[in-house]
């Protein structure tokens, strides 16, 4: 199994949190194309699901932290390990501080 659980600090106001939660979904949509099946926003934009065949991954931003959660079993060792380390990469770039 192919299970994401990330936990870190964003160090931006929520209102950022939220437009760089929106960017990695774009960013894994566009990765990983017809296997993203759904994409489900809470009213708030604070949170998403997303899902396809065989995977289920849930997002979510507070007032300092991003959670990513997920399985990945059903795509097994060959497609699951790529998607799950695609999408850490993908949640890690998008809340990357930028040098200014």
């Amino acid at each position: 199994m192919n299970d994401i659980n990330l936990t870190f600090k964003h160090g931006r106001s929520q209102e950022a949190a939220r437009d760089r939660l929106a960017e990695a979904v774009t960013e894994t949509q566009a990765r990983f194309g017809p296997m993203v099946r759904r994409v489900e926003w809470a009213a708030d934009r604070n949170s998403v699901h997303l899902s396809g065949n065989g995977f289920e991954v849930d997002a979510r931003v507070d007032e300092q932290d991003v959670h990513v959660q997920g399985d990945i079993p059903v795509l097994g060792w060959l497609l699951g390990g790529p998607m799950a380390s695609g999408i850490k990469q993908i949640v890690g770039r998008a809340f990357q501080k930028k040098l200014t």
